[in-house]
Protein backbone atom coordinates (compact mmCIF):
# COMPACT_ATOMS: atom_id res chain seq x y z
CA UNK A 1 0.00 0.00 0.00
CA UNK A 2 1.01 3.62 0.05
CA UNK A 3 2.63 3.68 3.46
CA UNK A 4 6.02 3.81 1.85
CA UNK A 5 5.90 7.58 1.54
CA UNK A 6 6.62 9.22 4.82
CA UNK A 7 8.19 12.56 5.59
CA UNK A 8 7.69 16.16 6.93
CA UNK A 9 10.26 18.71 8.06
CA UNK A 10 11.49 18.56 11.63
CA UNK A 11 13.51 21.74 12.29
CA UNK A 12 14.14 20.90 15.94
CA UNK A 13 15.97 17.66 15.19
CA UNK A 14 19.68 18.21 15.65
CA UNK A 15 22.54 15.86 14.92
CA UNK A 16 26.34 15.99 14.95
CA UNK A 17 27.26 16.84 11.38
CA UNK A 18 29.10 19.35 9.27
CA UNK A 19 26.86 21.01 6.69
CA UNK A 20 28.54 21.81 3.37
CA UNK A 21 25.83 22.72 0.89
CA UNK A 22 23.68 19.61 0.76
CA UNK A 23 26.44 17.42 2.13
CA UNK A 24 26.61 16.27 5.72
CA UNK A 25 29.83 14.67 6.92
CA UNK A 26 29.77 12.92 10.27
CA UNK A 27 32.35 13.45 12.96
CA UNK A 28 33.84 10.46 14.80
CA UNK A 29 33.33 10.31 18.53
CA UNK A 30 36.03 12.14 20.49
CA UNK A 31 39.16 10.09 20.92
CA UNK A 32 38.29 7.32 18.47
CA UNK A 33 40.05 8.67 15.38
CA UNK A 34 43.03 6.43 15.98
CA UNK A 35 41.06 3.62 17.61
CA UNK A 36 41.03 1.33 14.57
CA UNK A 37 44.01 -0.82 13.64
CA UNK A 38 43.34 -0.93 9.90
CA UNK A 39 42.57 1.51 7.12
CA UNK A 40 39.27 3.37 7.58
CA UNK A 41 36.32 2.35 5.41
CA UNK A 42 34.31 5.06 3.66
CA UNK A 43 30.56 4.43 3.55
CA UNK A 44 28.02 6.75 1.98
CA UNK A 45 24.50 7.56 3.13
CA UNK A 46 21.94 9.31 0.93
CA UNK A 47 18.71 10.59 2.43
CA UNK A 48 15.76 12.83 1.65
CA UNK A 49 16.31 14.46 5.02
CA UNK A 50 14.72 17.73 3.99
CA UNK A 51 11.76 18.37 1.76
CA UNK A 52 8.05 17.55 1.90
CA UNK A 53 8.39 14.14 3.54
CA UNK A 54 11.11 14.73 6.12
CA UNK A 55 9.32 14.21 9.46
CA UNK A 56 10.07 10.52 9.09
CA UNK A 57 13.31 10.30 7.13
CA UNK A 58 15.21 13.06 8.84
CA UNK A 59 15.86 10.74 11.79
CA UNK A 60 17.86 8.34 9.62
CA UNK A 61 20.96 10.55 9.39
CA UNK A 62 21.57 11.02 13.14
CA UNK A 63 20.82 7.34 13.70
CA UNK A 64 23.58 6.28 11.34
CA UNK A 65 25.92 8.88 12.81
CA UNK A 66 25.27 7.30 16.22
CA UNK A 67 25.88 3.83 14.75
CA UNK A 68 29.21 4.90 13.24
CA UNK A 69 30.29 6.66 16.43
CA UNK A 70 29.42 3.59 18.52
CA UNK A 71 31.32 1.30 16.14
CA UNK A 72 34.34 3.59 16.10
CA UNK A 73 34.36 3.90 19.88
CA UNK A 74 34.88 0.12 20.01
CA UNK A 75 37.79 0.28 17.57
CA UNK A 76 35.79 -0.08 14.35
CA UNK A 77 34.66 -3.20 12.50
CA UNK A 78 37.49 -5.72 12.80
CA UNK A 79 39.79 -2.79 13.51
CA UNK A 80 38.58 -0.56 10.68
CA UNK A 81 37.04 2.79 11.59
CA UNK A 82 33.90 3.87 9.70
CA UNK A 83 34.11 7.17 7.80
CA UNK A 84 30.44 7.94 7.24
CA UNK A 85 29.58 10.43 4.51
CA UNK A 86 25.96 11.62 4.77
CA UNK A 87 24.30 13.58 1.99
CA UNK A 88 20.83 15.08 1.77
CA UNK A 89 19.25 15.07 -1.69
CA UNK A 90 16.25 17.16 -0.52
CA UNK A 91 14.01 14.80 -2.54
CA UNK A 92 15.54 16.10 -5.79
CA UNK A 93 16.41 13.35 -8.34
CA UNK A 94 19.18 15.37 -10.00
CA UNK A 95 20.79 16.19 -6.67
CA UNK A 96 20.49 12.59 -5.58
CA UNK A 97 22.30 11.26 -8.66
CA UNK A 98 25.03 13.92 -8.42
CA UNK A 99 25.69 13.18 -4.76
CA UNK A 100 25.88 9.43 -5.31
CA UNK A 101 28.23 9.92 -8.26
CA UNK A 102 30.48 12.01 -5.99
CA UNK A 103 30.47 9.39 -3.23
CA UNK A 104 31.38 6.62 -5.69
CA UNK A 105 33.93 8.41 -7.88
CA UNK A 106 35.57 10.76 -5.35
CA UNK A 107 35.02 9.23 -1.92
CA UNK A 108 35.32 5.63 -3.15
CA UNK A 109 32.67 4.36 -0.77
CA UNK A 110 32.36 0.62 -0.15
CA UNK A 111 28.58 0.79 0.13
CA UNK A 112 25.73 3.30 0.29
CA UNK A 113 22.97 3.42 2.89
CA UNK A 114 19.75 4.41 1.16
CA UNK A 115 17.05 6.52 2.74
CA UNK A 116 16.14 8.52 -0.34
CA UNK A 117 12.67 8.96 -1.77
CA UNK A 118 14.20 9.36 -5.22
CA UNK A 119 16.66 6.48 -5.29
CA UNK A 120 15.44 5.45 -8.75
CA UNK A 121 17.51 8.40 -9.98
CA UNK A 122 20.77 6.64 -9.12
CA UNK A 123 19.97 2.94 -9.26
CA UNK A 124 21.30 2.50 -12.83
CA UNK A 125 24.52 4.30 -11.91
CA UNK A 126 25.30 2.22 -8.84
CA UNK A 127 24.39 -0.98 -10.71
CA UNK A 128 26.85 -0.06 -13.46
CA UNK A 129 29.57 0.49 -10.85
CA UNK A 130 28.50 -2.49 -8.71
CA UNK A 131 28.38 -0.52 -5.49
CA UNK A 132 26.01 -2.19 -3.02
CA UNK A 133 23.10 -0.12 -1.76
CA UNK A 134 21.93 -1.22 1.68
CA UNK A 135 18.41 -0.20 2.59
CA UNK A 136 17.99 2.03 5.57
CA UNK A 137 14.37 1.92 4.62
CA UNK A 138 12.70 -0.81 2.63
CA UNK A 139 9.99 1.17 0.83
CA UNK A 140 11.67 1.48 -2.53
CA UNK A 141 11.01 -0.32 -5.79
CA UNK A 142 14.76 -0.73 -6.30
CA UNK A 143 14.96 -2.80 -3.11
CA UNK A 144 13.10 -5.63 -4.83
CA UNK A 145 13.92 -5.03 -8.51
CA UNK A 146 17.65 -4.23 -8.52
CA UNK A 147 20.23 -6.91 -7.68
CA UNK A 148 22.65 -4.29 -6.30
CA UNK A 149 20.12 -3.16 -3.65
CA UNK A 150 19.99 -5.10 -0.40
CA UNK A 151 16.96 -4.56 1.86
CA UNK A 152 17.37 -4.72 5.63
CA UNK A 153 13.82 -5.95 6.23
CA UNK A 154 10.59 -6.87 4.49
CA UNK A 155 10.24 -5.23 1.08
CA UNK A 156 7.43 -2.93 -0.02
CA UNK A 157 6.17 -5.31 -2.73
CA UNK A 158 5.02 -7.65 0.06
CA UNK A 159 3.30 -4.94 2.11
CA UNK A 160 -0.20 -5.27 0.58
CA UNK A 161 -0.46 -8.81 1.92
CA UNK A 162 0.60 -7.53 5.34
CA UNK A 163 -2.07 -4.83 5.18
CA UNK A 164 -4.67 -7.49 4.42
CA UNK A 165 -3.54 -9.22 7.60
CA UNK A 166 -4.09 -5.99 9.58
CA UNK A 167 -7.48 -5.31 8.01
CA UNK A 168 -8.61 -8.79 8.95
CA UNK A 169 -7.44 -8.30 12.53
CA UNK A 170 -9.71 -5.27 12.86
CA UNK A 171 -12.54 -6.97 10.91
CA UNK A 172 -12.53 -4.33 8.18
CA UNK A 173 -14.32 -5.17 4.95
CA UNK A 174 -13.88 -1.68 3.49
CA UNK A 175 -10.66 0.35 3.56
CA UNK A 176 -9.80 3.93 2.57
CA UNK A 177 -6.32 4.73 1.27
CA UNK A 178 -4.81 8.22 1.23
CA UNK A 179 -1.35 8.61 -0.25
CA UNK A 180 1.27 11.33 -0.61
CA UNK A 181 1.05 13.43 -3.76
CA UNK A 182 4.74 14.37 -3.79
CA UNK A 183 6.39 11.00 -4.48
CA UNK A 184 5.40 8.76 -7.40
CA UNK A 185 5.82 5.47 -5.54
CA UNK A 186 2.99 6.40 -3.16
CA UNK A 187 0.38 6.17 -5.91
CA UNK A 188 2.07 3.10 -7.38
CA UNK A 189 1.88 1.28 -4.06
CA UNK A 190 -1.80 2.10 -3.66
CA UNK A 191 -2.60 0.84 -7.16
CA UNK A 192 -0.63 -2.37 -6.52
CA UNK A 193 -2.47 -2.99 -3.26
CA UNK A 194 -6.05 -2.68 -4.50
CA UNK A 195 -6.20 -6.08 -6.29
CA UNK A 196 -4.52 -7.79 -3.34
CA UNK A 197 -7.24 -6.50 -1.03
CA UNK A 198 -9.92 -7.50 -3.54
CA UNK A 199 -8.59 -11.04 -3.72
CA UNK A 200 -8.91 -11.22 0.07
CA UNK A 201 -12.52 -10.03 -0.07
CA UNK A 202 -11.72 -6.51 1.19
CA UNK A 203 -12.73 -3.50 -0.88
CA UNK A 204 -10.73 -0.32 -1.14
CA UNK A 205 -13.71 2.03 -1.26
CA UNK A 206 -11.87 5.35 -1.48
CA UNK A 207 -8.44 6.55 -2.56
CA UNK A 208 -7.03 10.06 -2.80
CA UNK A 209 -3.70 11.84 -3.15
CA UNK A 210 -2.98 14.34 -0.38
CA UNK A 211 -0.46 17.16 -0.10
CA UNK A 212 1.70 17.49 2.99
CA UNK A 213 1.05 21.25 3.15
CA UNK A 214 -2.74 21.06 2.87
CA UNK A 215 -4.47 23.18 5.54
CA UNK A 216 -6.77 20.27 6.42
CA UNK A 217 -7.99 16.91 5.16
CA UNK A 218 -11.67 17.34 6.01
CA UNK A 219 -12.91 16.69 2.48
CA UNK A 220 -11.00 13.43 2.21
CA UNK A 221 -12.21 12.33 5.64
CA UNK A 222 -15.84 12.96 4.72
CA UNK A 223 -15.46 11.13 1.41
CA UNK A 224 -13.85 8.16 3.14
CA UNK A 225 -16.62 8.14 5.72
CA UNK A 226 -19.29 8.21 3.01
CA UNK A 227 -17.58 5.25 1.30
CA UNK A 228 -18.21 3.10 4.37
CA UNK A 229 -14.55 2.45 5.13
CA UNK A 230 -13.96 1.31 8.71
CA UNK A 231 -10.17 1.23 8.37
CA UNK A 232 -7.81 3.73 6.76
CA UNK A 233 -4.21 3.75 5.67
CA UNK A 234 -2.36 7.02 5.14
CA UNK A 235 0.85 6.73 3.19
CA UNK A 236 2.62 9.92 4.11
CA UNK A 237 4.84 11.57 6.68
CA UNK A 238 4.30 10.60 10.31
CA UNK A 239 3.06 14.12 11.07
CA UNK A 240 0.61 14.02 8.17
CA UNK A 241 -0.88 10.71 9.34
CA UNK A 242 -1.65 12.29 12.72
CA UNK A 243 -3.19 15.37 11.09
CA UNK A 244 -5.47 13.22 8.91
CA UNK A 245 -6.60 11.15 11.89
CA UNK A 246 -7.32 14.30 13.91
CA UNK A 247 -9.24 15.95 11.05
CA UNK A 248 -11.32 12.80 10.58
CA UNK A 249 -12.08 12.58 14.31
CA UNK A 250 -13.26 16.20 14.23
CA UNK A 251 -15.91 15.05 11.76
CA UNK A 252 -17.00 12.19 14.00
CA UNK A 253 -15.18 9.66 11.83
CA UNK A 254 -12.68 7.40 13.59
CA UNK A 255 -11.60 4.57 11.29
CA UNK A 256 -8.89 2.27 12.59
CA UNK A 257 -5.60 3.58 11.26
CA UNK A 258 -3.52 0.74 9.79
CA UNK A 259 0.00 1.64 8.82
CA UNK A 260 3.40 0.26 8.04
CA UNK A 261 7.06 0.84 7.55
CA UNK A 262 8.44 4.25 8.41
CA UNK A 263 5.26 6.25 8.80
CA UNK A 264 5.11 5.44 12.52
CA UNK A 265 6.57 7.84 15.10
CA UNK A 266 6.46 8.52 18.83
CA UNK A 267 4.07 11.45 18.29
CA UNK A 268 1.28 8.97 17.48
CA UNK A 269 1.17 7.33 20.90
CA UNK A 270 -0.56 10.17 22.78
CA UNK A 271 -2.84 11.24 19.92
CA UNK A 272 -6.40 10.11 20.82
CA UNK A 273 -7.37 9.67 17.16
CA UNK A 274 -4.57 7.09 16.77
CA UNK A 275 -5.85 4.84 19.57
CA UNK A 276 -6.36 1.31 18.24
CA UNK A 277 -3.82 1.81 15.46
CA UNK A 278 -2.13 -1.32 14.09
CA UNK A 279 1.09 -1.41 12.08
CA UNK A 280 3.34 -3.85 10.27
CA UNK A 281 7.07 -3.11 10.38
CA UNK A 282 10.00 -4.44 8.32
CA UNK A 283 12.20 -4.56 11.43
CA UNK A 284 11.68 -4.85 15.18
CA UNK A 285 9.35 -2.11 16.54
CA UNK A 286 11.27 0.99 17.58
CA UNK A 287 9.96 1.13 21.16
CA UNK A 288 11.27 -2.32 22.10
CA UNK A 289 14.04 -2.09 24.69
CA UNK A 290 13.97 -5.63 26.01
CA UNK A 291 16.61 -7.31 23.85
CA UNK A 292 20.39 -6.90 23.95
CA UNK A 293 20.40 -5.54 20.39
CA UNK A 294 17.73 -2.90 20.98
CA UNK A 295 19.32 -1.87 24.28
CA UNK A 296 22.65 -1.39 22.50
CA UNK A 297 20.98 0.75 19.84
CA UNK A 298 19.16 2.93 22.35
CA UNK A 299 22.25 3.35 24.52
CA UNK A 300 24.29 4.51 21.52
CA UNK A 301 21.62 6.99 20.48
CA UNK A 302 21.34 8.41 24.00
CA UNK A 303 25.12 8.80 24.16
CA UNK A 304 25.91 10.17 20.73
CA UNK A 305 22.62 11.72 19.50
CA UNK A 306 20.60 12.54 22.64
CA UNK A 307 18.29 14.99 20.85
CA UNK A 308 17.14 12.17 18.59
CA UNK A 309 16.02 10.05 21.55
CA UNK A 310 13.63 12.77 22.71
CA UNK A 311 12.35 13.77 19.28
CA UNK A 312 8.62 13.32 18.53
CA UNK A 313 9.75 12.02 15.14
CA UNK A 314 11.63 9.14 16.77
CA UNK A 315 10.11 6.10 15.07
CA UNK A 316 10.58 3.03 12.95
CA UNK A 317 12.97 4.72 10.51
CA UNK A 318 15.45 4.83 13.39
CA UNK A 319 15.46 1.03 13.57
CA UNK A 320 15.64 0.69 9.81
CA UNK A 321 18.66 2.98 9.64
CA UNK A 322 20.36 1.22 12.55
CA UNK A 323 19.82 -2.26 11.07
CA UNK A 324 21.33 -1.13 7.78
CA UNK A 325 24.50 -0.43 9.74
CA UNK A 326 24.30 -3.86 11.35
CA UNK A 327 23.81 -5.44 7.92
CA UNK A 328 26.99 -3.80 6.66
CA UNK A 329 28.87 -5.05 9.71
CA UNK A 330 27.63 -8.60 9.11
CA UNK A 331 28.65 -8.46 5.44
CA UNK A 332 32.07 -7.00 6.25
CA UNK A 333 32.77 -9.76 8.75
CA UNK A 334 31.46 -12.48 6.42
CA UNK A 335 33.74 -11.23 3.64
CA UNK A 336 36.74 -10.72 5.97
CA UNK A 337 37.28 -7.23 4.58
CA UNK A 338 40.75 -5.79 4.98
CA UNK A 339 42.74 -2.68 4.08
CA UNK A 340 42.14 -3.13 0.36
CA UNK A 341 38.40 -3.68 0.70
CA UNK A 342 36.25 -3.20 -2.40
CA UNK A 343 32.51 -2.87 -3.05
CA UNK A 344 32.63 -6.25 -4.79
CA UNK A 345 33.85 -7.85 -1.57
CA UNK A 346 31.01 -6.25 0.37
CA UNK A 347 28.55 -7.70 -2.14
CA UNK A 348 30.15 -11.12 -1.71
CA UNK A 349 29.78 -10.79 2.04
CA UNK A 350 26.09 -9.96 1.62
CA UNK A 351 25.60 -13.04 -0.54
CA UNK A 352 27.26 -15.14 2.16
CA UNK A 353 24.53 -14.21 4.64
CA UNK A 354 21.72 -16.76 4.92
CA UNK A 355 18.77 -16.24 7.24
CA UNK A 356 20.58 -13.61 9.30
CA UNK A 357 18.31 -11.69 11.72
CA UNK A 358 20.89 -9.19 13.00
CA UNK A 359 20.43 -10.37 16.58
CA UNK A 360 16.66 -10.37 16.26
CA UNK A 361 16.39 -6.85 14.83
CA UNK A 362 15.22 -8.03 11.40
CA UNK A 363 13.26 -10.90 9.86
CA UNK A 364 15.47 -13.61 8.28
CA UNK A 365 17.50 -12.02 5.47
CA UNK A 366 18.91 -14.03 2.57
CA UNK A 367 20.29 -12.64 -0.68
CA UNK A 368 20.68 -14.53 -3.95
CA UNK A 369 23.66 -13.84 -6.16
CA UNK A 370 22.91 -11.49 -9.07
CA UNK A 371 19.16 -11.54 -8.43
CA UNK A 372 16.87 -8.92 -6.90
CA UNK A 373 15.61 -9.67 -3.40
CA UNK A 374 11.87 -10.19 -3.85
CA UNK A 375 10.96 -12.68 -1.16
CA UNK A 376 11.34 -10.97 2.25
CA UNK A 377 7.73 -10.95 3.41
CA UNK A 378 7.90 -11.29 7.20
CA UNK A 379 6.83 -8.31 9.32
CA UNK A 380 6.71 -7.41 12.99
CA UNK A 381 3.35 -6.17 14.30
CA UNK A 382 2.79 -3.27 16.68
CA UNK A 383 -0.04 -0.99 17.74
CA UNK A 384 -1.37 1.62 20.16
CA UNK A 385 -3.83 1.06 22.98
CA UNK A 386 -4.66 3.69 25.58
CA UNK A 387 -1.51 5.72 24.83
CA UNK A 388 0.76 2.70 25.11
CA UNK A 389 2.67 0.90 22.40
CA UNK A 390 1.66 -2.74 22.10
CA UNK A 391 2.99 -5.94 20.55
CA UNK A 392 -0.19 -7.83 19.50
CA UNK A 393 1.74 -11.01 18.62
CA UNK A 394 4.83 -10.40 20.69
CA UNK A 395 8.19 -10.31 18.95
CA UNK A 396 7.21 -12.97 16.45
CA UNK A 397 6.81 -12.07 12.80
CA UNK A 398 3.86 -12.64 10.50
CA UNK A 399 4.68 -13.81 6.98
CA UNK A 400 1.51 -13.52 4.87
CA UNK A 401 1.47 -15.23 1.49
Amino acid sequence: MSTSCRRGWSPGLLFVALVVGATLVSFPAPGDAAGGRGKPWAIGMICSCTGPEASSTSVSAPTLVAWADAVNAKGGVDGHRIDLIVKDDATNPGTSLSEVESMVSQDHVLAIFDNSDVDNAFETYVAAHHVPVIGSYADSTAMYTNADFFPNGSTINREPQAFVYLARRVHAKKVADLYCAEVAICKQDTEAGIPVFAKAGIKVTYTAAIGFAAPNYTAQCLAAKDSGATAMTVGDAAAVVVKVAQDCAAQGYTPVQISGDGTVAESWRTTPAMNGNLDVQPDIPFFVDSTPATRAMNAAIRKYEPSLASSPDFGEVVVEAWTSGLLFEAAAQAAHLGNGATPAEVIKGLYDLHGVTLSGMAPPLTFTRDKPTTGISCNFVMGIKNERWTLPIGLKTVCPK
